[in-house]
């Protein structure tokens, strides 16, 4: 199994969003660039606007479930930022569409 390095600091949030490659799915977008390390690097972001924390946390436990799932099959150490859609409520959150769409956009950027 990889060891994936959890990205927390502010810093490293907008590092992403200048210098990664926007791919967007039908709930999830992510920031993705590669890296030199060994390791994969990931970010979570769910807006305040998709509900309250409740909800938040309940979509990063499935978003990170998801990730650690698939992350064998991850060939290239990436940096990956995944963002929640603010548009999609939290309440339609649900693992099976995580995991497809997730899936979706690791194909499209080539990480797959």
């Amino acid at each position: 199994m990889k060891k994936t390095e959890i990205i927390k600091k502010n810093y490293e949030f907008k590092y992403f969003f200048k210098k990664g490659t926007y791919i967007s799915g039908n709930f999830l977008e992510i920031f993705i660039f590669q890296n030199e390390n060994i390791k994969n690097r990931l970010g979570i972001v769910v807006s305040k606007k998709v509900g309250k924390s409740v909800i938040r946390n309940k979509i990063k436990r499935y978003i990170r479930a998801v990730y650690t799932e698939i992350e064998e099959n991850v060939e290239k150490p990436s940096n990956i930022l995944i963002i929640w859609k603010k548009k999609i409520p939290g309440e339609k959150a649900n693992y099976k569409d995580i995991k497809c769409d997730l899936i979706n956009i690791f194909k499209k950027a080539g990480i797959m």
